[in-house]
C-alpha cells in the first residue's frame, strides 16, 4: 500500500473485506452467511464514500435530497455510481444480485446457506472496487497481510488461536495445499512437508517439495530461498537433518495451526 498514509474510508472499507474473508475461511454455515453480509455492506459503504468524500459530487453531481433518496435505495445507489465510474459497470449486476441474496439472508431470515466459493466472487469483486471507487491499489500480498493481522487481532482479544482448515490433494505425486488462512513461512513449509508425508508415505525431495509448494500458491518458496527457509527451520529444530521430515516440534507446530490435514 505504499508509504502514503490511507484515508480513513478506505481503511474501514478494506477491514471489512479482511474481516469477511476471515469469516469466510472460518469453514461454517454462519461464517460464509456473516461474510457475504459484511461484504455487501462494504460495496454499500464504498458507494456512498465514493459520492460523498471521495469524489465530492453530492451538490456538484446530485443535489442533497435526492442523494438521501438513493443512498436509501440500494438499486438506485447502484445505478448512480455506475453512472458516474463506469469502471464499477461490469460488476453491478452481479453486486446486485449479491445484494439480493443479503437481503434475503439479513432482513428477510430466509433459510438459505451460501458457498465459500461463492463468497469468494463477491469478495473479489470487493477488492476490485477499492481501486476502482477509492483509487487504492492492492496486491495480493496486502491483502494477505490485512488478513493476517486481522486473523491475530481476533484470536488474540477472543484469547483462543484460531485453527485454518487445510486440504491437500495429490497431483502428478506432488501434494496440493490449500488452507483457509495465510500461514508465515516456516508455517507453510512444515504444513507441506507433513502433507507430503502424510499423502505419499514417504518424505519429498527437494524438487518435489518445491513443485507441491508451487501447487500450493507457496512458490516464492524456491531455489536459493527454500533452501534458506530449510536451513532455518532445521537450525530452529522444525525439520531433521538429511530426509525432508518433521520433527516432534516442527508436527507441533503443524497441529497448533491447522484443524486436519485431510
Amino acid at each position: 500500500m505504499g508509504a502514503a498514509a490511507v484515508k480513513a474510508w478506505t481503511e474501514d472499507a478494506t477491514e471489512q473485506i479482511a474481516t469477511a474473508e476471515v469469516l469466510n475461511a472460518a469453514g461454517t454455515s454462519t461464517g460464509e452467511r456473516l461474510a457475504l453480509i459484511i461484504c455487501d455492506n462494504a460495496i454499500e459503504f464504498m458507494m456512498i464514500a465514493f459520492t460523498e468524500v471521495e469524489k465530492l459530487l453530492v451538490h456538484k453531481a446530485i443535489k442533497p435530497k435526492d442523494w438521501s433518496e438513493t443512498k436509501g435505495n440500494f438499486h438506485k445507489l447502484l445505478s448512480f455510481t455506475v453512472s458516474q465510474e463506469p469502471k464499477l459497470g461490469p460488476h453491478s449486476s452481479d453486486i446486485q444480485s449479491f445484494h439480493n441474496t443479503r437481503n434475503d439472508l439479513y432482513h428477510v431470515g430466509k433459510p438459505l446457506s451460501v458457498k465459500a466459493e461463492h463468497v469468494n466472487k463477491y469478495l473479489s469483486i470487493a477488492k476490485s472496487a477499492v481501486q476502482i471507487l477509492l483509487g487504492e491499489s492492492l496486491s495480493k500480498e496486502d491483502w494477505e497481510k490485512k488478513v493476517a493481522v486481522l486473523n491475530q487481532a481476533i484470536s488474540g482479544h477472543v484469547g483462543k488461536k484460531i485453527k485454518a482448515t487445510v486440504t491437500v490433494e495429490v497431483k502428478d505425486g506432488v501434494v496440493q495445499v490449500v488452507t483457509s488462512t495465510v500461514l508465515a513461512h516456516k508455517e507453510t513449509l512444515c504444513v507441506v512437508i507433513d502433507a507430503f508425508n502424510s499423502k505419499m508415505g514417504a518424505p519429498p525431495t527437494l524438487e518435489s517439495l518445491q513443485k507441491s509448494l508451487m501447487l500450493s500458491g507457496a512458490g516464492y518458496l524456491s531455489g536459493a530461498n527454500l533452501s534458506k527457509r530449510i536451513y532455518d527451520a532445521r537450525r530452529i529444530g522444525l525439520i531433521q537433518k538429511g530426509d525432508l521430515i518433521l520433527t516432534p516440534k516442527g508436527r507441533k507446530l503443524v497441529a497448533q495451526k491447522i484443524v486436519d490435514l485431510n
